[in-house]
């Protein structure tokens, strides 16, 4: 069997994290490769790192000549390759994956969305009348089933326990600074722009000795820049980029926050539960299937910066709560367990 990872981007997001993990499980007893449609690298040392093998397609537009290019490219990679199976993840890998077996010989398609909702109408017309060229669609929970996917098998993301594991417990001095942790594109959905709202609505509690370590990038990151001047906020903001290596800044935060507006399963709860992370976090996409208010704080935006106050304020029981998330999440979202789930879909499908 030769697993085929088709990916939008080698980009920092949590889909690209989800294939890296897949691929590092299965690249030593299946053959292995991930592309990329695009010629974004930003984690294309972890997959050097773990010999892993990968290529960009370099497709700029699904509408010039650099699509019909990167199917020609793709046939190249894969032509002499047995038992190929398809894995796509996100929107444009799945028509990518649908092309190709337009013109060349048909694979099966296994593909996971990644996301509880896509934006463009459009989109969920097309993924809907291409599920017949789809196997199997994973999604991350029962209530992530809709109408343009197929055939939903339920797996959730996955991380290693093991190596996010923490190396000491977490106390906080009610002297130091209270770290929120922001870990994420900075993008539409994930909201980036409500730390500045957060940031004033604590200080009009009377609570000023916090920050928000903000890792990772995107197209907002400007705008958050210019808010955070504007409002004279610079001494509450640590705006880091982009981190191949996330372990220090998890075990360093206090509480990690999710103030999204819509998601899929973020990979970042399952990291932050295997670091016994507290996490306060919107009721988003599958979220609430695994979180609730006695293993996490979970809140509308209305409400957000007061669980932010609660978990400041009652810090041991945010503690308590990290601890039970961990103890639910730990046998079925590590990722050993979660590449077996995958490993039986790809074979069902062959």
């Amino acid at each position: 069997m030769t697993i085929i990872h088709i990916s939008s981007s080698l980009g920092g997001g949590g889909a690209e994290q989800m294939v890296l993990q897949l691929a590092k499980c299965s690249n030593a007893h299946f053959k292995t490769v991930v592309i990329s449609i695009s010629d974004d690298n930003t984690l294309e040392p972890k997959f050097q790192e773990h010999n892993i093998e990968y290529h960009f397609l370099n497709i700029t537009s699904f509408k010039n000549s650099s699509l019909k290019k990167g199917i020609s490219k793709l046939h190249t990679i894969i032509k002499d390759l047995d038992a190929v199976v398809f894995h796509c993840h996100q929107y444009h890998s799945a028509i990518l994956a649908t092309l190709y077996n337009t013109f060349y010989t048909k694979k099966p398609i296994v593909f996971t969305l990644h996301s509880s909702t896509i934006e463009i109408y459009r989109r969920k017309l097309i993924l809907f009348a291409t599920k017949a060229f789809r196997r199997k669609d994973i999604v991350f929970s029962s209530n992530a089933k809709q109408w343009y996917l197929k055939n939903s098998a339920i797996i959730p993301n996955g991380v290693d326990f093991d190596e996010l594991a923490m190396v000491s417990s977490r106390e906080i001095d009610p002297n130091q600074i209270f770290k929120f942790l922001y870990l994420g594109r900075l993008s539409d959905e994930k909201n980036p722009l409500y730390m500045i709202s957060a940031a004033k609505k604590l200080i009009d509690n009377g609570l000023t000795n916090f920050s928000f370590d903000v890792v990772g990038e995107g197209r907002l990151k400007d705008e958050l820049v210019a808010n955070i001047r504007t409002e004279s906020l610079e001494k509450h903001f640590n705006l880091l980029g982009f981190k191949s290596n996330i372990k220090p800044y998890l075990q360093s935060a206090n509480s990690l926050i999710l103030p999204s507006n819509w998601e899929g399963m973020p990979m970042v709860i399952i990291e932050a539960a295997a670091a016994k992370l507290p996490i306060i976090s919107t009721p988003v996409g599958s979220i609430p299937d695994f979180l609730n208010n006695d293993n996490a704080y979970v809140s509308g935006l209305d409400e957000f910066h007061n669980a932010m106050i609660d978990c400041i304020k009652n810090y041991e029981q945010a503690l308590q709560k990290a601890e039970l998330l961990y103890t639910e999440l730990r046998s079925s979202y590590d990722i050993d367990a979660v590449y077996k789930a995958h490993l039986n879909i790809y074979k069902s499908v062959l």
